[in-house]
């Protein structure tokens, strides 16, 4: 068959083949896209289908104008002569209706004046100014360019990310988010910060936010342990990634443990205190999470650590996570972000005291479907080749190990080549593995651990 008489769909395969779309340089295949636009009127349609399936700010919107109606200002930004005419909106329409997904940030935002931005607002459509667009991201959280953001807000839309950068929310934050739930009713993807610039504006986000029926994943910012609450039990929602905000666990009230459990299939907690992660996980308890991510990260603190982790609270912070998720978990990562070397030299890293044993990971066994386990931080030299092979009858899917091996603990390790026959032995599925031993010689023949 003669490659014009291809249908559309095979066009647009043969013309993406090589496109990479993680390259930070997509330049030459977008080249080749316009040399094929003006080959044939057959390549011309699907070609441009591509070209602009992903933009990139609103300059090239701009550049497709005639010329004479755009040009570049003394200080270097865009700006318009006159507003579009009729036609010209038609040419703008024309390449706007192929575009699926629209990105911007700060610095493209500030290569246009308010004239382009003026002109862009006045589109004689009703709808969106990209009428077919799927994936939005905005990076930028001043207010004077939220008008021109909520003309790209539609029915179509279904993953926004909203790159606000400010500390403390604004009202306009707060309306915008609010008016999500009528403008993109569509939204299956989320990542924004949630909370209001008052109580009463984060209700209203929350409530806003639990129309969107087909919404199943969000990540956003601080949120207390209502807040949390408030957004996990959004009808659709399955992956809930946010940041714990510090409290005061003296004071939460006792009628803070929900009596229905979310039913969050996926859970990425960050925060900053151990108590308060501790204190929240034995009170919402997560039945239904399959994925639970916790990260203890100190660069929120106004100070530096003392010690990497309090040895004496981490058996307690352990039995919080058996009693917050089920046995059906099937990953479980717990890091504990700080620098190493801000230890070495007080000698923190030699200290026998910090050595966890068997006993503080032993409340972890009944994750029997475990696949993916990360206790990477620990130091288990503690845990010899009979207490690893006890753990791991208990593992037996599990494909990904990282256990100690990424801490640059000093205390020798008590396990041997002989773990690693355990691990190959009852993790059929395993090819990952990061942990530390000594690498004496196994005796096979005499050694009774091997069988």
């Amino acid at each position: 068959m003669h490659v014009y008489l291809l249908p559309t769909e095979i066009l647009i395969h043969i013309f993406t083949v090589n496109d990479d779309e993680e390259s930070y340089n997509r330049r030459p295949f977008f080249v080749q896209l316009a040399v094929l636009a003006r080959t044939c009127r057959k390549f011309k349609e699907p070609a441009l289908d591509i070209l602009w399936k992903h933009v990139y700010g609103f300059k090239p919107l701009i550049s497709c104008l005639p010329e004479g109606v755009s040009y570049i200002d003394m200080a270097g930004n865009l700006t318009l002569r006159r507003p579009f005419l009729a036609g010209e909106w038609r040419l703008i329409h024309q390449y706007a209706r192929r575009v699926h997904s629209f990105a911007v940030n700060s610095s493209q935002l500030d290569m246009i004046d308010n004239h382009v931005m003026q002109a862009l607002m006045s589109a004689p459509s009703s709808t969106s100014l990209f009428p077919n667009l799927r994936r939005l991201r905005w990076s930028d959280d001043r207010e004077h360019f939220f008008p021109l953001l909520r003309t790209l807000l539609g029915s179509t839309i279904t993953s926004i990310r909203m790159g606000f950068t400010s500390t403390l929310p604004s009202f306009a934050q707060s309306a915008l988010l609010a008016s999500l739930g009528g403008r993109c009713p569509s939204i299956r993807e989320l990542d924004c910060e949630c909370v209001g610039d008052s109580p009463e504006s984060s209700d209203a986000i929350c409530k806003a936010l639990s129309g969107l029926r087909e919404l199943c994943r969000l990540e956003t910012g601080a949120l207390s342990p209502r807040e949390f609450l408030r957004l996990a039990y959004l009808p659709s929602l399955k992956s809930l990634y946010f940041r714990l905000r510090t409290y005061d666990t003296h004071e939460m009230q006792s009628n803070f443990t929900p009596t229905i459990s979310p039913k969050l299939s996926e859970v990425d907690l960050t925060a900053s205190s151990q108590s308060v992660v501790e204190h929240f996980l034995r009170n919402v308890p997560l039945p239904s999470c399959r994925s639970a991510k916790v990260y203890i990260d100190y660069d929120d603190l106004d100070y530096e650590p003392e010690v990497p982790y309090d040895p004496l609270h981490i058996p307690d912070f352990v039995v919080s996570l058996s009693e917050c998720f089920s046995p059906a978990l099937e990953k479980l990562h717990v890091e504990f972000e700080f620098d190493f070397s801000t230890y070495i030299e007080e000698g923190v890293i030699a200290n026998h005291s910090y050595v966890l044993g068997f006993n503080v990971v032993a409340p972890l066994m009944p994750f029997y479907r475990l696949t993916d386990l990360r206790l990477d931080w620990m130091c288990t030299s503690a845990i010899n080749d009979a207490s690893l092979k006890t753990l791991v009858q208990s593992w037996p899917q599990l494909e990904q190990f990282h256990f100690g091996g990424a801490a640059y603990w000093l205390v020798p390790p008590s396990m041997t080549f002989t773990a690693f026959v355990h691990l190959i032995r009852h993790c059929p599925r395993l090819h990952t593995v990061q942990m530390s031993f000594c690498a004496t010689p196994v005796d096979y023949a005499n050694d009774p651990l091997l069988f």
